[in-house]
């Protein structure tokens, strides 16, 4: 019995680890299929059919070349390309192309919307908690993915975020006065089981068409 365990379980890692070179399309392998199945939830679902529609509209379009590929802080975060001028659409998308969504892990632990809304007021130097309570906002977060870019801390994730408001239900593009809010964060943990602190956004993500579409009256 144990020896038949025990081939099992070669077998099974034999095939995890198979499954992460198996390319299933241009953009996602084996491995990152699997992980679809067994996480996603109807939300993600249809916003990776979003994210996968966007990428098919210019798959035979032509390409664009840039002379300087690094990407910059501001070419990180999201944006919903809907409501991109046309003249710059195409980049944009180019740019989604170039980080491989595919390869994206939805994060099995990731704060919730109250851990995300304390976080940023610490990280915004507490700016977010006069909006909190004068302009009746609060932070809801969406989606958070796997960030490697741990910088030495025990989890990282990154994550986009909403400003809600209470009393029109209504998600807001930003705080009246001052924006000093950006749509995406990154969130870790120092420690395990520590509490969440926020950062600058250090890797790319989708936008997160789903949750916008919750917190839509």
């Amino acid at each position: 019995m144990k020896r038949a365990l025990l081939i099992l379980l070669i077998l099974v890692v034999s095939f995890l680890i198979a499954a992460f070179f198996i390319q299933v399309n241009k953009r996602e392998t084996l491995l990152y299929k699997i992980q679809q199945w067994i996480t996603y939830d109807k939300a993600d679902w249809d916003n990776y059919e979003k994210n996968k529609k966007l990428l098919a509209d210019v798959s035979d379009g032509p390409a664009i070349t840039e002379v300087a590929a690094a990407v910059t802080q501001d070419n990180l975060y999201p944006v919903d390309t809907n409501l991109i001028a046309p003249e710059f659409k195409a980049a944009e998308i180019e740019r989604i192309q170039r980080a491989d969504f595919g390869r994206l892990v939805v994060a099995k632990s990731s704060p919730d919307h109250e851990d995300a809304q304390i976080a940023l007021i610490h990280w915004t130097e507490r700016k977010l908690t006069d909006v909190i309570i004068n302009q009746k906002l609060n932070v809801k977060i969406g989606t958070c993915y796997e960030n490697p870019q741990t910088d030495d801390n025990y989890r990282c994730v990154s994550c986009m975020i909403l400003l809600y408001n209470r009393d029109k239900k209504h998600w807001v593009e930003a705080p009246n006065g001052e924006n000093f809010m950006k749509n995406a964060y990154d969130f870790y943990q120092a420690s395990e089981g520590d509490i969440w602190q926020a950062r600058d956004l250090s890797m790319k993500i989708p936008y997160d068409y789903a949750l916008f579409e919750k917190y839509t009256k």
